[in-house]
């Protein structure tokens, strides 16, 4: 990661080292403040702002992706080889991955069919989640009852 790093003009100091490592070691997408409480139970003297900044900097460099799906909150997804989509659960706030391989030769397809080159594609499905489903039917039921 040093010499990535390097290549890419920024120094690998111990606290962005730190907050590399915690971010890559977490398999989930993550908010700053989720990694900020981290970060801050390894190491104390490490700010908001310094974590935010790194954040920026993972991005910046190709390594993450910014996923933002319209509830105002701004969630950090790795960059990986295997292309994948998000389930976004509207009422929980759950975001779960999915392959989607079979998806991209489709859309690049369709993107070549209007002389368009793609960069990357993203694919966002927002909806309800099984468990808050069967929280909405129980909560339509009992709704039902009282009637």
């Amino acid at each position: 990661m040093k010499e990535f790093l390097r290549t890419k003009g920024f120094k690998m100091t111990p606290q962005r080292e730190l907050i590399f490592r915690s971010f890559f070691e977490l398999e989930e997408h993550i908010t700053v403040d989720e990694l900020y409480d981290k970060v801050r139970i390894l190491d104390r003297s490490i700010g908001y702002s310094t974590v935010w900044r790194n954040l920026k900097l993972i991005c910046k460099v190709g390594l993450a992706e910014e996923v933002n799906l319209g509830d105002g909150i701004t969630r950090y997804d790795r960059v990986t080889k295997v292309p994948h989509g998000h389930l976004f659960c509207i009422s929980c706030k759950k975001l779960e991955e999915f392959p989607v391989e079979q998806l991209v030769g489709l859309l690049a397809q369709t993107a070549g069919d209007k002389s368009f080159t793609p960069e990357n594609f993203k694919i966002e499905i927002q909806g309800f989640c099984e468990k808050c489903q069967k929280e909405n039917a129980n909560d339509s039921k009992n709704g039902e009852d009282d009637v």
